[in-house]
This record gives C-alpha cells, structure tokens and sequence, in this order.
C-alpha cells in the first residue's frame, strides 16, 4: 500500500460501506490470515471481513484516527443490540488482528502505530457460557424434530433438506463443517447404514457408521425429491441451495452454513425454541451418549475428542456409570 492510500470509510454509501482501499486491505487481511485448510474457510473469510467493515461503519474514522474509546463505543453498541459475550469478544479479536496486520505493512508503519483494541478488549468469557452449549431437553429435540418433519412432509424441497440434514447432525454428532461439506464420494450406503469418510478438525480423515435407518429414509428421500441420488459416489456437494430454483440445483450450488443456521432458527421458533444455535445439535449427542453410557470415554470418542477436557465440557452432569458387570458377578457368587 503507498503511502497516499486512504484507509477511510466511505459513509455516502450506506451503513456498511467502506472505502475501496480499507475494503482491499480488509479482505487481504481476512484471505491473509484464515486458515488455507479449514472446512469453513469461506465463512470464516466473510464473517472476519463482515466484522471489520461494521466497525469502520459505526466509527466513521480512517484507521490511524482510530482511538481505544472508538473500540469501546463499538463494544457498547454491540451490547445494546443484544449479542452475546462471546460474539463481541471475537469481533474485537479480528479487529486486533487486523491493526497488527496494518503495523507490520511498512508503508503504514508511521502512521498506524499502536494497536487500539489493546486497551479497550474485555477480559475472553468464559468457554462455552453460551446459549450454543446448552443441549437440546428430549422434549425440545422431540417438538423441533415433528417441527421440521412436518414441512417437510408438505413436500417442500428445502425442508426434505432440512429434515435429512437435522437428523444428520443430531444422530451422527458430526461437526457443523463436517456435514455440511459432505459431498457424494464421502457417502457409501450400506446394509448396515450410511458409511462417511470425511475430514475432520485437525486435518485427518476419519470414517463412521450413521447406522440409523431414519438418517438414511429421510436422506434418500431429499435426493430422490431434488433429482440428485446420483450424487452419491461422486464429487459434487450433498446438500445445495433450492432457494433459486432449478438453476440452483443444476449448478450444484453448495448450501452455505449461515443459510441453513438461519432456517434452523425459525424452525426453533416454531417449536418454541427461542436463541437456538445449530451447535446444539453436538451438544445434545454428547448428553444422550453420555447418559446412556455412562462413560466420560466413550463420549469423547463419540465427540471425536482428543483431548477430555474437551468432553467434559459438553458433558455438564457426570454420567451414571452403566453395572455391566455386576450381575455376572453375583451368578458366579452364586447370590
């Protein structure tokens, strides 16, 4: 960037516009600094990139003019509008990273000196103090279940999607990224359920059963519906968009996660859900396994965890663990 580079938002054009050399040095920061591997990398390129523009926005201030009380009034406008701790938290985060960014370019340097978050950033929250890790009750995951089923069963394309790929989530335990970029060769049905072979956080690959009969139904009944079982074996997306019709479709238009988190919410809604996150689904196979195991280790292994730490966290009550043992015992006692 030279020197004459004017890093100013641009007002005149409506509340989230930015100038055309801040939006530059936005998205190469947001591409710079996302993860080449990630499954969500789109996402995640368009979430940081959303955050920033949003702060130059409300500050209306090119970045050197930029002060930690600029930082603090954007935080206290997020508070207002409700959002959680977390989400605040990790806005702030990518507006640190990008100031960082713009000190180490040397044609910024002397004008962009000191990092403004640095004195305005709140202590992180707390891990997982939010509505995203609290598991669905049995009664919640039953009403929202008969919820999306029924739409689904009024032949609607995007709810056949949507119920297939509810129980997928639910009844795998799958990552959101995992399942929602599952594409026809990581599919292999089987007499005894769906075999997937996918790649997971951390890079490896990794294959499971979804053993359930409901998840493979309801599944092939999507495909079937949309004209796309044969999909399965090959490259293209398992899910896409039906919002543009056919031509959605023919492109194989892969179906975004902030679409099918939005539709989920109104879904929880509808079943008397309120603040539904689509993390929950993780959440609420972790407690099932967990009390139907008994077992810390057998959760983390379900979960996919390394560390059990980790699984602990979804597992807010300690299980009671399962006598698998006793009554042998006792028979060889002879009690």
């Amino acid at each position: 960037m030279g020197e004459n580079t004017s890093l100013v938002p641009t007002s005149d054009r409506g509340e989230n516009s930015v100038g055309e050399a801040l939006g530059h040095a936005i998205a190469l920061w947001a591409d710079g600094s996302s993860d080449s591997e990630s499954l969500r990398r789109h996402d995640i390129v368009r979430i940081k990139s959303k955050a920033i523009e949003g702060f130059f926005a409300h500050a209306g201030k090119s970045a050197h003019e930029v002060t930690p009380l600029d930082v603090k009034a954007w935080r206290g406008a997020m508070e207002a509008r409700g959002l959680a701790l977390a989400t605040i938290y990790c806005r702030l985060s990518f507006l640190s990273s990008f100031y960082e960014w713009l000190m180490r370019d040397p044609a910024l340097d002397h004008h962009i000196q000191k990092n403004p978050v640095r004195l305005a950033r709140p202590k992180a929250p707390k891990a997982y103090q939010t509505e995203s890790a609290k598991a669905l009750s049995d009664e919640q995951l039953e009403q929202l279940q008969a919820v999306i089923r029924a739409h689904a069963e009024q032949g609607e394309i995007t709810a056949q999607r949507d119920y297939a790929l509810f129980l997928f989530f639910v009844v795998s335990g799958m990552r959101r990224a995992e399942v929602l970029g599952l594409r026809g060769q990581d599919l292999e049905f089987r007499d005894e359920g769906i075999l997937v072979t996918c790649r997971v956080k951390g890079g490896d690959y990794v294959a499971r059963m979804v053993g359930s009969p409901a998840v493979s139904s309801a599944l092939i009944c999507y495909l079937t519906a949309a004209g796309r079982m044969n999909v399965i074996g090959k490259g293209g997306p398992l899910w896409v968009r039906h919002d543009q019709g056919r031509e959605a479709v023919a492109s194989e238009q892969p179906l975004s996660a902030w679409a099918f988190a939005s539709r989920m919410k109104d879904y929880a809604r509808e079943a008397g859900i309120e603040h539904f996150h689509l993390h929950q689904t993780r959440h609420t196979f972790a407690r099932i396994v967990s009390e139907s195991s008994g077992s810390i280790v057998e959760t983390q292994d379900a979960l996919g965890h390394q560390n059990p730490a980790t699984t602990r966290v979804y597992v807010r009550r300690i299980a009671v663990k399962r006598d698998k043992f006793g009554d042998e015992i006792t028979r060889r006692m002879k009690l």
